[in-house]
């Protein structure tokens, strides 16, 4: 009888576990467990191909830098998923919203989190979600400086520049953010004052959109400091760009220390009116001061290709960290004889030193 009474028990136990699970819908999911395809992207949300939906730990919710840079490299790719260890490790529907490291499954399993934070920039991460330690996850996106080297330095440098077009004077240049309110920099000789002057941003949504587009301009306002190349100074102008509805922008850091010489560097910039147009290079030396000019500025020595509308461009490392501020290059050695690849610009190290000055915040502080 007792034997009877324990199967019975144990039936009605069943029963309704069954019925509970009836009722209450499929058992959770294992973020671990799941492995799959990304098919899209939205901010830091990638779009699984069964619908699942994972937001990269670490990574902010928003960006068209991270958009583009994941369409470029990794929509189809499949991926396999690490929830945080003191986080939500479960999910019930196939259409959840998860937080979760990405990992790439193939012969590196390297992480994407990670990917997305050194291509995009340390202005895209967050603390938010993120509750377990992952120490080299962390290590790597909380060091002083650069990490490593950037996969698409072309379009990373194209999202935080832009033309400037001077309708007084009919003449261009080029400008570079260094904040996302959009704080930036250019040449003085480049921008004087902002009467006449306006900012046309690139299409940050295509790395070989070269154009120039109306909706893109923007108005030039609050010149915060400027040093004039004719009276000695540093032919550096800060200002801000006059953003619309909330906008935001992608921004450069600036070193703090010298970047070794024989590496490479990049310029994004308008030479001769070619709008968006990108080269690379090579450092050449530091000088103490400018060796054109006599200006007691220190200036930077690079072997690039640069034409007038460089001017005022970001010049930056292979880790998109800015090095110097273009300034101008030498075309003849003033005797008649032709010179290539020699040009300079105002070290950024003496940049910063103005912008903690003026006590502004900036990439990089």
């Amino acid at each position: 009888m007792d034997a009877k009474r324990i199967l019975i028990g144990i039936a009605i136990v069943i029963g309704v576990i069954f019925v509970w699970n009836a009722i209450s819908g499929p058992s959770d999911f294992k973020i671990n467990d799941y492995k799959g395809k990304i098919v899209d992207v939205k901010g830091n949300t990638l779009i699984m191909h069964s619908g699942l939906k994972v937001k990269m730990l670490g990574v902010k919710d928003e960006g068209t830098s991270i958009e583009v840079f994941i369409k470029n490299n990794y929509l189809n790719k499949r991926v396999f998923l690490v929830a945080d260890s003191k986080g939500k490790t479960t999910y019930t529907k196939n259409d959840a919203t998860v937080y979760a490291y990405v990992k790439l499954d193939d012969k590196k399993k390297e992480c994407l989190n990670r990917l997305v934070l050194m291509e995009c920039g340390k202005d895209v991460y967050t603390e938010a979600h993120l509750q377990d330690s992952l120490d080299s996850f962390r290590a790597l996106i909380s060091t002083e400086g650069p990490g490593a080297d950037l996969q698409d330095i072309a379009l990373y440098m194209k999202q935080r520049s832009f033309l400037i077009v001077n309708q007084a004077e009919n003449s261009i240049g080029t400008g570079f953010f260094i904040n996302a309110d959009g704080l930036a920099i250019t040449n003085t000789h480049v921008l004087a004052d902002e009467g006449g002057s306006i900012a046309v941003l690139y299409d940050a949504n295509s790395p070989d959109d070269s154009n120039i587009y109306r909706e893109k301009k923007r108005n030039i306002k609050n010149i915060k400091f400027t040093s004039p190349l004719e009276q000695g100074g540093m032919d550096v102008t800060i200002f801000s760009v006059e953003l619309e509805n909330n906008e935001t922008v992608p921004y450069f850091n600036l070193m703090k220390t010298h970047t070794q010489v024989g590496k490479e560097c990049s310029t994004f910039g308008n030479p001769n009116g070619f709008t968006a147009s990108f080269s690379k290079g090579h450092i050449s030396a530091y000088r103490d001061t400018d060796p054109v000019t006599g200006r007691d500025v220190p200036m930077v020595q690079y072997e690039m290709s640069t034409n007038g509308g460089n001017s005022g461009g970001p010049v930056c490392n292979n880790q998109g960290w800015i090095i110097a501020v273009h300034e101008l290059g030498v075309k003849d050695d003033g005797n008649g004889h032709a010179t290539t690849g020699l040009n300079f610009g105002i070290d950024i190290l003496a940049v910063r030193q103005v912008l903690d000055r003026l006590q502004l915040n900036y990439g990089g502080k």
